[in-house]
């Protein structure tokens, strides 16, 4: 094994072993990252929204859950061809009851840094963090969230995992642990069609039983025309803690 490779492995290794020793957070939104993001020199601003159709859950910070809409504007950009880093402007709009109001309620700054590169059955491997600061008037407890990229390519099949490790800090909170995952058929080289799993077992060490954790599946689609990418999909959760029915669509463009 090369140095280069051993010494990517030994960061991998001693990034984990930082979590174990790191004492809720709700997904912003329903995307399973890719080691590979944006090339060197690449820019990307992008347009997330998430639609809350149906959930059982009463409420998301300060604004009522049902029929909640999620926006998110995002600016990227490739540091080279194996870092990554972009900045998030979150907005919540509740839509209950015939009410809306849009509010800018929170900061993300993200970064993704690719350790290897996929080598025949191994998969390729990248390291994710992401900082989440909250507006003081809706929230006053920062976030952290910890993700390690993992996809492997076998002709048109596309898999991705990524295991994640996220804590709220406050006194009260401890590391949770969940994951993001796909599976996807690469129809044409602007077509895939998939389908994603979201979910989150709860604390290390005190897991809650299955009906207390949130899981969701559903199918997702993701076409590219030129420079302009649109990955859309739908979400249903099996437990009592997930949303039923979440549309999801993330339009972005690549300079």
């Amino acid at each position: 094994m090369s140095r280069p490779c051993r010494t990517r492995i030994l960061s991998l290794v001693c990034f984990i072993a930082l979590f174990v020793h790191i004492p809720p957070a709700d997904a912003r939104h329903l995307k399973v990252y890719s080691p590979y993001e944006l090339e060197g020199g690449e820019l990307e601003v992008a347009y997330w929204l998430d639609a809350f159709l149906n959930t059982p859950l009463p409420t998301s910070g300060p604004f009522p859950r049902q029929h909640l809409l999620r926006h998110s504007a995002e600016l990227a950009y490739g540091i080279t061809d194996r870092l990554y880093g972009a900045v998030y402007f979150d907005f919540e709009q509740p839509t209950r009851e015939g009410a809306s109001q849009f509010t800018f309620v929170q900061y993300r700054f993200e970064a993704i840094y690719r350790l290897l590169d996929q080598h025949q059955y191994w998969p390729a491997i990248g390291l994710y963090a992401e900082y989440i600061l909250p507006r003081r008037q809706y929230e006053h407890r920062d976030e952290i969230e910890f993700k390690l990229l993992l996809q492997s390519r076998i002709r048109d099949v596309l898999i991705r995992l990524n295991p994640v490790l996220e804590r709220e800090f406050n006194d009260a909170s401890r590391v949770q642990f969940g994951y993001e995952s796909g599976l996807y058929w690469l129809v044409r080289p602007t077509i895939r069609l998939g389908i994603e799993g979201f979910g989150n077992f709860g604390p290390i060490g005190s897991f809650p039983t299955t009906n207390f954790q949130s899981h969701s599946w559903g199918p997702a689609v993701k076409v590219k025309l030129g420079k302009i990418g649109w990955d859309l999909g739908m979400q249903f959760g099996w437990t009592d803690r997930s949303d039923y029915a979440v549309f999801k669509s993330i339009l972005d463009y690549e300079f």
